[in-house]
């Protein structure tokens, strides 16, 4: 068998062998509260509503560290409406914050803004939060088709150089 044959089925074998990666994201709050936590975007929003006032979704038991506390919290986000971030978690009590919109798109299939924005709040004051993709990490599934594919390019390289009919044999 040709070594782009090989290279060619190893390139097709990963493609139908990796599943869709799941984005997280991350949420970094700071200043007046402090708070960070990550959402993955494969998991629709625990409750959603649209209205005349504006979209709202909410998530619930979102593992994270709030105002020093790990722990999980309940995350609510909203549009054209006075809150645009809802903390609920025992390390911070109930935060609200105003600011822009963090979302776009669906209620049921937000899309966050990636960028660092200010929020205010009448009760805690300034804050920021920053909003950023995670570093993905390879599935094991890919890791093994990686390991594969190079043992296949060894062996045709070893059986090139030395299998029948090579000039070293």
């Amino acid at each position: 068998m040709k070594p782009s044959a090989i290279i060619l089925m190893a390139a097709l074998a990963v493609t139908i062998a990796s599943p869709a990666e799941a984005e997280l994201i991350n949420f970094e709050v700071t200043g007046s509260r402090q708070a960070s936590f990550q959402i993955n975007t494969d998991n629709p929003p625990d409750t959603s509503s649209t209205s005349v006032f504006g979209d709202q979704i909410q998530y619930l038991d979102v593992s994270g560290v709030y105002g020093g506390v790990a722990e999980t919290a309940t995350i609510g986000f909203g549009t054209s409406i006075f809150a645009q971030l809802n903390i609920l978690a025992t390390g911070l009590g109930f935060t609200q914050f105003a600011g822009p919109d963090l979302f776009t798109g669906s209620v049921t299939n937000p899309q966050f803004n990636f960028g660092t924005f200010a929020l205010s709040s009448l009760v805690s004051g300034p804050s920021t939060i920053t909003i950023s993709a995670a570093s993905p990490v390879p599935e094991p599934s890919t890791w093994a088709m990686l390991v594969l594919g190079f043992a296949a390019l060894g062996f045709v390289g070893y059986r090139k150089t030395y299998g029948p009919g090579s000039r070293a044999a």
